[in-house]
């Protein structure tokens, strides 16, 4: 799931990389990562940020009604981990979508 990506330029042979610590800066910071990278895509991330806030907002209140303490333990956690995964995949995804919207090539490490 976290593929690393090198992106080359045809024309001036710039390259830049997305390596794991990408995702993980994605999926904490995700639309101001897309920034950083200087990519489109900005708005479509802050969309799928304010689902998955609302998601897990939404996931928070029903837990806290049908579950044990124990099971919130594990559950709470976990739905935090996979908006985090899917928020870090969407802002990855949307950075190779515009290099490759440039020209840029795109070759794995």
């Amino acid at each position: 799931m976290l593929r690393p990506y090198r992106f080359e330029h045809p024309n001036t042979e710039a390259m830049e990389l997305v390596t794991r610590r990408s995702y993980l800066a994605a999926a904490f910071f995700g639309p101001a990562y897309i920034l950083y990278r200087k990519t489109s895509g900005f708005w479509p991330s802050v969309l799928v940020t304010i689902a998955l806030t609302a998601g897990i907002a939404g996931f928070w209140a029903v837990s806290l009604t049908f579950l044990s303490n124990r099971m919130l333990l594990i559950a709470l956690p976990a739905g935090v981990v996979v908006a985090l995964m899917i928020q870090s995949s969407f802002v990855i995804q949307q950075v190779r979508r515009s290099f490759r919207r440039r020209g840029w090539l795109v070759r794995a490490p």
